[in-house]
């Protein structure tokens, strides 16, 4: 009962100042008509004039309050107009550096490419990738519709060694990746010619590849460079496959552990070259 007098209290303060003062207006009325201003008429102005200085009051709450919500209304309008420019701009900048990164990886295959003049290769497209580390292969898709793929046939990046072809169907192919565990490439380090065999590790989430074959005797660092050496007839001797990241040297044992950190950003390929001459490779 309190708290709806409490609530509603303006309004029935407002009502009681009126029935007042309509009460002393009725009772002055009653008196002499030429004395308005007696004790009663005098109460009767005095309380009318509160009424009115209340109702004055409750208007201009209203009013203002009723300018603020316009206020807020258009702020919140203009929020939103601004939130949606802000989206717009943000998706254009976002396709304008995804348009840049783009002509950065053609300028660089189109410089790999021009640098390697000897070469036959059709640029290609990767369509997917699987991501379990014990099957690393990656699918590709070429535009030409003249090129024949077949299945063997390397496939480079501007960074390097990417893998071979796997399985064909049509315009589509399954690229074998040099870092999946089933790869073995034949290689040597670039500064001595050591050689060895490249094989995927199949357990590593970073791609890297462990150098099998090489023996004891053979020095190498970390940071040396790992290039095809052209045997096996596949790939075409010194295109870069990575470079030594960790060597472990065991007490016993005819080889050394070398890991080996891949040229290509497996994770992030994107355009391929298929190498198409294969009359390149001894």
């Amino acid at each position: 009962m309190l708290a709806s007098l409490r609530k509603y209290r303006l309004a029935l303060a407002v009502g009681v100042y009126l029935l007042a003062a309509f009460g002393l207006l009725l009772a002055d009325r009653r008196g002499d008509p030429y004395e308005p201003h007696g004790v009663v008429g005098t109460g009767s102005l005095v309380l009318a004039s509160a009424s009115q200085d209340v109702g004055h009051r409750m208007v201009a709450g209203v009013t203002t309050w009723w300018r603020r919500y316009v206020d807020l209304v258009g702020v919140a309008e203009e929020n939103e107009q601004l939130r949606s420019e802000v989206n717009r701009l943000r998706d254009e900048n976002a396709r304008l550096v995804g348009v840049m990164q783009e002509n950065a990886r053609l300028r660089a295959l189109v410089g790999f490419q021009q640098g390697h003049p000897a070469y036959e290769m059709l640029p290609a497209r990767v369509t997917a990738r699987d991501v379990s580390p014990f099957f690393r292969v990656t699918s590709i898709r070429i535009e030409s519709a003249d090129a024949r793929l077949e299945p063997g046939m390397p496939v480079l990046s501007s960074a390097g060694v990417v893998g071979r072809i796997q399985h064909v169907e049509g315009r589509r192919a399954t690229v074998l990746l040099a870092v999946d565990p089933r790869s073995s490439i034949d290689i040597v380090v670039q500064r001595n010619r050591a050689r060895g065999v490249l094989r995927g590790r199949g357990y590593d989430n970073s791609y890297r590849s462990e150098v099998a074959y090489l023996t004891r005797r053979e020095e190498v660092r970390d940071g040396d460079i790992v290039v095809t050496s052209g045997l096996g007839g596949v790939f075409p001797p010194d295109l870069v496959v990575g470079r030594i990241d960790r060597i472990e040297r065991r007490d016993h044992g005819l080889f050394q552990q070398v890991v080996v950190e891949p040229a290509v950003d497996f994770s992030r390929l994107e355009e391929v070259f298929v190498l198409l001459d294969r009359r390149l490779t001894p």
